[in-house]
């Protein structure tokens, strides 16, 4: 049974960046097997998203010496021939992890075609990001169908009412950003 050791300090900066985005993941899962790999032929990836299909590897000494880079772009250069779908993070994205991580994720899984995994991403940050658009419709909505007196509760309504237009505005938008800018056959590198 393979030891899991402990976490750096950026490493478990990243693992609490996902519990805290509810991103499900497994640390330290060991890749066995792997060609045109002759230092090893297994790899140990810092993390698995396993609702995405995609790994994250956290080259957190790439700044210390040029012997910790050559030892991470051999890394890097394996998951590539054995097309492992993997997004890189360095010490200097962790002040920015939120942008980095999304944009790389997204960046990865249309490079590999992951289409399915993509589309469920999308909806979790569309859902995250719009969460409070289904509350304020909801609320509104049965503000509206309450018993109001029509004439003396006008501004409420009015106030509803603009509340209503600007979520399905938000809605609109949201579904533009996230489904169709973002989507493979939109945006094709």
């Amino acid at each position: 049974m393979k030891k899991i050791k402990a976490p750096s300090e950026g490493e478990l900066f990243i693992l609490e960046y996902l519990k805290h985005k509810n991103i499900s993941f497994e640390r330290e899962v060991r890749l066995n097997n792997l060609r045109f790999d002759d230092d090893f032929g297994y790899r140990d990836v810092d993390f698995y998203l396993k609702k995405y299909g995609v790994y994250i590897e956290f080259n957190g000494m790439w700044n210390n010496t040029k012997e910790d880079r050559i030892r991470y772009r051999k890394k890097k250069e394996v998951y590539r021939k054995n097309n492992i779908p993997c997004i890189y993070l360095y010490p200097e994205n962790l002040g920015i992890i939120d942008f980095v991580f999304t944009k790389r994720l997204i960046e990865e899984m249309k490079k590999k075609a992951m289409t399915k995994e993509l589309r469920l991403f999308q909806l979790k940050r569309f859902i995250d990001d719009r969460g409070d658009l289904f509350v304020w419709l909801i609320l509104s909505i049965i503000l509206l169908c309450g018993d109001f007196n029509w004439q003396e509760d006008s501004g409420t309504i009015m106030f509803l009412i603009l509340v209503c237009i600007f979520q399905v505005y938000r809605f609109i938008k949201g579904i533009y950003k996230f489904f169709i800018k973002n989507s493979p056959e939109f945006n094709m590198n």
